[in-house]
């Protein structure tokens, strides 16, 4: 879901301890030829989760660069998503219809334990994909157009018959074009059959195996210290070009500002005003802007607290009411300065294909208060109102909408999601409205949410289906014209519908620390939220 991507280092306490305990890690007294060559580590850190214990579960939480770091995908992106080139495949093909994909996998590709690293793997990965019950939701829709999944999803099928294995060659056959099924595969991460094959799909998230996973990329887990650190080793079986840097270490630590401005850590993207401004400060660090599609908005739990649909928002003109009674202009520039613009759909409004018909929802408490009137609301009971940031920013925010709303007439209560958000919105699901975020891959991400076939979404959406043709057009369209007519039906159908409020989208920045690392001029960054490549093989310690 969106949350953010982690920053850096630990407390100098943590950093000194680990330099004590690594013959390696230390400080060279004098230069001379008998002393050994010292250690290069990078530094990375952020908020303790959870028990501390274990990596990122890549299929929903892989963003930033320990994925990139510890698993690989078939294709690899550039910075901005519209070319790919090999990874673990050496080459690929696609056929003049665009409904079936072939790739070929490397002859000497080997997991981290040794294992070989087969395309019995990348089909075994897309079939757990399909039966697990936390993903990224660009996944199982876009594996859902090959032959046979929904079958095998559905447990009337043993296999997927679009999948054809050929020694080192997968092949998937699609019952429809799927415009961005490269892009996809640049970033599905593939997982290894031999540690996971025993394991319950629907409890892969929480898994052992992500407390010491086999990796496939160019580091490997050397060490798990719950709670305070994880540090990877150079994968010794990564055929591709070895990083400079000997080990990354991970610190668990609760602000990673300080870190950086301590001068121990060194890379961090951002979109929270607060660490904006702290960070502009260290002199240190060097600034990049970094163009993305990330919105922040409300969705609509129709399923309704007792999740048995008797939802106290289930009359859109509710739903209307409220994006009325909130002044999204005054809150974008007093709580988010120099990150938002207000947005209406899920195009931005400053794109060509942004319906310049679009309603505004300009602030109006007035109308509000007559909209809640002519749906007969019933404002005996309190709207529960949730969210999963932490940061300041978030809580601001989440107050100030309370207020406006209570001012027309809508009393709520506002709660913050304790577990992990995806479990919270929709499984849990004991709240109204939801404010999240989303780092949108393309406008099918945004627009995915709303197709029947979403895993998360439709626990929330009763199964609403009026999406589902116009999202399957936009997946299959790759001209631009008919990608924006079909953007405008799919803005006005939203707006009708509106089981998701639009509020912001955020600008991001990434904070480098460029007194410790070194890195090439033509290092093109992107989106942090999803891979792409970093080429960190080529950055260097100063």
């Amino acid at each position: 879901m969106k949350k953010f991507v982690k920053g850096l280092l630990a407390t100098a306490a943590v950093v000194a301890g680990l330099a004590a305990c690594s013959p390696a890690g230390q400080q060279s007294s004098g230069g001379g030829s008998s002393e050994p060559a010292k250690e290069k580590v990078f530094y990375l850190s952020g908020n303790l989760t959870g028990t501390g214990d274990r990596v990122p579960y890549v299929w929903q939480d892989g963003d930033g660069l320990v994925p990139y770091m510890l698993f690989r995908t078939l294709l690899m992106a550039d910075s901005k998503y519209e070319s790919t080139t090999p990874d673990l495949a050496k080459e690929w093909k696609k056929s003049d219809d665009g409904k079936t994909y072939e790739f070929t996998l490397k002859d000497d590709v080997k997991w981290s334990d040794g294992q070989a690293l087969t395309a019995a793997d990348v089909e075994f990965s897309v079939k757990l994909a399909l039966k697990a019950s936390v993903i990224n939701g660009i996944f199982p829709a876009a594996f859902l157009k090959v032959e046979g999944a929904k079958d095998f999803k559905e447990d009337k099928a043993d296999k997927i018959s679009g999948i054809t294995v050929e020694g080192n060659k997968v092949t998937f056959k699609l019952t429809a074009p799927v415009g961005n099924f490269e892009q996809i595969m640049a970033q599905f991460y593939i997982l290894p059959k031999h540690k996971l094959e025993s394991e319950n799909p629907l409890e892969l998230n929480n898994s052992k195996f992500w407390n010491s996973p086999v990796t496939s990329g160019m580091y490997k887990v050397k060490e798990v210290s719950a709670g305070n650190f994880i540090e990877y080793d150079r994968n010794e079986n990564y055929e591709k070009a070895k990083p400079k840097f000997d080990k990354v270490v991970y610190n668990y630590i609760s602000d990673p500002v300080l870190a950086l401005q301590d001068g121990k850590s060194y890379f961090f993207t951002t979109n929270k005003p607060q660490e904006i401004s702290q960070l502009d400060t260290v002199s240190s660090l060097t600034k990049k802007p970094i163009d993305i599609l990330f919105y922040r908005y409300f969705i609509v739990n129709l399923a309704g607290i007792d999740g048995k649909g008797n939802s106290a928002l289930a009359n859109p003109k509710v739903r209307e009411a409220i994006l009325y009674a909130i002044n999204r202009e005054e809150l974008s520039k007093s709580i988010f300065p120099e990150i938002s613009e207000v947005n209406n759909t899920g195009v931005p409004t400053a794109l060509d294909a942004y319906l310049k018909t679009a309603n505004k929802y300009e602030y109006n408490p007035e109308k509000a208060k007559q909209l809640l009137k002519e749906a007969n609301y019933d404002a005996s009971k309190p709207l529960v109102l949730t969210y999963y940031y932490k940061d300041q920013a978030s809580q601001d925010f989440m107050q100030a909408v309370s207020y406006q709303l209570d001012q027309v007439g809508i009393k709520n209560e506002v709660t913050q999601i304790t577990s992990d958000a995806t479990t919270g919105l929709f499984k849990t699901r004991k709240y109204d409205l939801g404010y999240k975020g989303l780092s949108s891959f393309g406008y099918e991400s945004w627009y995915g949410e709303y197709a029947s076939t979403n895993t998360n979404f439709n626990n929330i959406t009763n199964g609403d289906t009026s999406f589902d043709e116009l999202t399957k057009k936009l997946t299959e369209a790759s001209d631009v014209k008919e990608r924006n007519a079909i953007l405008a039906d799919l803005q006005k159908l939203e707006q009708e519908k509106l089981l998701k409020l639009p509020l912001f989208t955020f600008k991001n920045f990434l904070y480098l620390n460029t007194e410790k690392v070194s890195i090439p001029d033509d290092v093109q960054f992107g989106n942090p939220f999803y891979k792409f490549d970093y080429k960190f093989e080529t950055w260097d310690a100063k």
